[in-house]
């Protein structure tokens, strides 16, 4: 199905770590040209030549019209993914998306790839699949990713658009700085100090698995109108996910600090957390600490074809290179058979 981008005009918005790592892989695929929307122009220039920039703010409906002319597929990565400024994740996830989805139903793209998140599962725990209703959690991000996919996704039925949407768990692999470097980071302390007992879930995909999916339902028919996981399936737990950074440097400790005591010290701080962040939920967001959460694959595997490539192991080895580059790890460090 990738084939079918062949000389396709894409649109891809955003450059961070989901933004990058797809316009390398459009290269790849041969598509006719890449247009890339970001606010910032350097992130821009730092893909290299080749690429159709434009300079803007997806919340802006001149630019959004601009960006989608002459355009056939879009993948829509843009997005705020940290930090308290409340008012950000709902200016760009939520109303940046819809501006986005209103000016491809306008240039009528023959595909509308929406990257979504798995926090619109909210509060959720046991096995997750499409199936379970959007419910996200109190906080500012949780809520603009459901507000931003639901807005696709009724644009797309009002329009005739032919949109998908996909939910990725945490996305590690070169170029992520959390999920990839903080993890490593906290890996590489003696003993490895963590929130918990280890045993609650670290719902993660590697990023070219997500990359990979990105590009099966921009050209797969039965994709249209539909929602997709993206996680490894079933998922790690939090020790596993640290071990597998930890055995790079022959660390397999561990320090869990008890959640309970966590949340009843930062229960004293929530009244001053701005409202609708993580720390503002800090007690309930501890109670999520040690649980077990899957987010199922079966519908892709069905429908498409489609599952990850990589488990854990296999996407941190992959990763070794650029914790070497970002001096995160010696540049001797081995990677373990």
């Amino acid at each position: 199905m990738a084939g079918e981008l062949k000389g396709a005009r894409v649109l891809v918005t955003g450059s961070g770590l989901v933004g990058t790592r797809t316009v390398a892989r459009l290269r790849a695929e041969g598509v006719g040209s890449i247009r890339v929307l970001d606010t910032a122009a350097e992130r821009i220039a730092a893909l290299g030549s080749g690429i159709d920039a434009i300079v803007g703010d997806i919340t802006d409906p001149a630019v959004a019209k601009k960006a989608l002319e002459g355009i056939e597929v879009v993948f829509h990565t843009a997005g705020v993914l940290e930090g308290n400024d409340v008012d950000a994740y709902h200016r760009v996830n939520h109303r940046g998306t819809e501006v986005v989805a209103h000016a491809a139903a306008e240039a009528k793209v023959r595909r509308f790839v929406h990257v979504s998140s798995v926090a619109v599962y909210g509060y959720a725990e046991g096995d997750i699949t499409e199936n379970r209703p959007i419910q996200p959690k109190p906080e500012a991000y949780s809520q603009s990713k459901a507000l931003g996919e639901q807005a696709v996704m009724r644009i797309a039925k009002e329009t005739g658009m032919a949109a998908v949407a996909i939910r990725p768990a945490g996305v590690f692999g070169p170029g992520s700085r959390y999920f990839s470097g903080t993890f490593m980071k906290r890996a590489m302390s003696r003993p490895i100090k963590m929130i918990g007992n280890g045993k609650g879930s670290q719902p993660v995909v590697f990023v070219d698995d997500l990359v990979d999916l990105m590009v099966t339902v921009a050209t797969h028919p039965k994709a249209v109108g539909e929602v997709f996981n993206c996680a490894v399936d079933p998922s790690p737990t939090v020790k596993e996910y640290l071990h597998a950074y930890g055995r790079l440097v022959g660390n397999e400790t561990w320090l869990g600090i008890p959640a309970g005591l966590v949340a009843t010290i930062g229960a004293v701080i929530v009244p001053f957390q701005k409202k609708n962040t993580y720390g503002r939920h800090l007690p309930k967001n501890m109670r999520m600490i040690n649980k077990t959460i899957n987010y199922k694959m079966d519908k892709a595997r069905t429908i498409l074809g489609w599952a990850p490539k990589h488990d854990v192991a296999a996407g941190v080895a992959a990763t070794v290179p650029w914790l070497r580059e970002q001096g995160i790890l010696p540049a001797d460090t081995k990677v373990p058979v």
